[in-house]
């Protein structure tokens, strides 16, 4: 025992922040998460949401979402105050037979999403309209300056 280097026998020090940092830069589970990650962007007809635009004209405001694909019964609007939001659906059902193959398949997948856009202005409901061509709902209404909820002191 007293042959052996007594630097052999002192404990290492380990610093837990260094090891923390080493344990995620080796990043043992990317190839998990990422999986997870890909599964959750590629299987939505609408992920990471939809396009959405919001502009004025001299006398109202316009608000345009990019819908591609979606169909006009699949599309929900709310107006809430001074807010839009806009819900989209998609339920799709596929079913395939292969007769020479001897197989079925029934696959059902249901997307959804939404956005709320905020507007510097009161929503009239009586005077917003929206319309849906090729895939683009463009919904329209007066400019009223916002109804403030402060209160004046006499």
């Amino acid at each position: 025992m007293d042959d052996q280097d007594p630097r052999e026998l002192r404990p290492i020090r380990r610093n837990p922040m260094q090891d923390l940092d080493s344990f995620f830069q080796q990043d043992p589970f990317r190839g998990i998460l990422k999986s997870i990650d890909d599964f959750f962007e590629n299987h939505s007809l609408f992920s990471g949401g939809f396009r959405t635009r919001f502009y004025e004209t001299k006398d109202e405001w316009v608000v345009e979402a990019e819908l591609p694909g979606a169909k006009r019964e699949n599309i929900h609007i709310e107006l809430l105050g001074d807010r839009v939001r806009i819900a989209v659906e998609n339920d799709v059902e596929i079913e395939t037979e292969h007769k020479e193959k001897g197989t079925y398949s029934h696959e059902r997948q249901f997307d959804h999403a939404e956005r709320i856009i905020a507007l510097p202005y009161t929503i009239d409901r009586s005077k917003t309209h929206a319309a849906f061509l090729n895939g683009v709902l463009k919904i329209h209404g007066p400019r009223y300056p916002q109804n403030g909820n402060t209160l004046s002191i006499e």
